[in-house]
């Protein structure tokens, strides 16, 4: 049985492109329009894989922005594209100094982690008082089942599912204020949808990214029930 991640298959980004997420930059561009993110601002990536964001942020935007990833696959890609400032890193231990960023991103990159708690201490520590954590992920709507899908072999965002309870009292623990908390599960079923488009099924595109039977994977993640979100949290001043 093949073990791949899916976020480094070239089959996904056939789907989502480099973004690798739900909507691409809808939810990046809403972030920078809430926070009202300027020019003279620095931004982090945390889990910025081939640069994407990083990428919108500086060329689009002209917002001074930096990725860290721990794929150093997507990392080379990313360099050797656009020559972008991404770094190896692990959200776990963000390799910059206290106090340094006005706004740190996490798109759908939380429920990859194997500690995102310790992630959520990080981004604190290296957010300047005031500055904004924007939080883009899957969740579980009926975390019952959250554990059970822990267990599969399936290298895929969906199998970290993220409690939303836990994740907000977590949130508020590391002296943040979440601001806003919007439901974009419409972002993950319109992704099913041109996933089954791009595959003829969701069976086949399973089979292809990550391995040859995921019954059971799928009957989890069925019961859990997935959902996507979208959140702001402001550090304390």
């Amino acid at each position: 049985m093949k073990k791949n991640n899916v976020y480094e298959s070239d089959d996904i980004r056939c789907v989502t492109g480099n973004t690798l997420r739900p909507g691409g930059f809808l939810l990046t561009n809403r972030a920078v329009l809430l926070c009202n993110i300027s020019k003279n601002q620095k931004v982090l990536d945390v889990g910025c894989g081939m640069g994407a964001t990083v990428d919108f942020l500086k060329s689009e935007l002209q917002i001074d922005a930096c990725g860290i990833d721990p794929s150093q696959k997507l990392i080379d890609r990313g360099i050797k594209l656009k020559n972008l400032p991404i770094i190896k890193g692990v959200g776990e231990s963000i390799p910059y100094d206290n106090k340094v960023f006005d706004v740190v991103f996490a798109e759908c990159t939380l429920s990859l982690m194997k500690k995102y708690e310790d992630t959520i201490q990080e981004i604190h520590r290296v957010l300047k008082p005031g500055g904004f954590v924007i939080i883009s992920d899957v969740f579980a709507k009926e975390p019952d089942y959250i554990d059970e899908l822990k267990n599969s072999n399936v290298q895929t965002c969906l199998r970290g599912l993220l409690d939303m309870g836990k994740l907000l009292i977590e949130i508020e623990s590391k002296g943040f204020e979440v601001i806003n908390l919007e439901d974009w599960t419409s972002l993950l079923k319109q992704l099913m949808v041109d996933i089954i488009f791009k595959y003829d099924s969701m069976d086949k595109f399973w089979n292809v990214t990550t391995c040859e039977n995921c019954s059971d994977f799928k009957t989890k993640l069925s019961l859990c029930k997935p959902g996507y979100f979208f959140m702001i949290a402001k550090k304390g001043d």
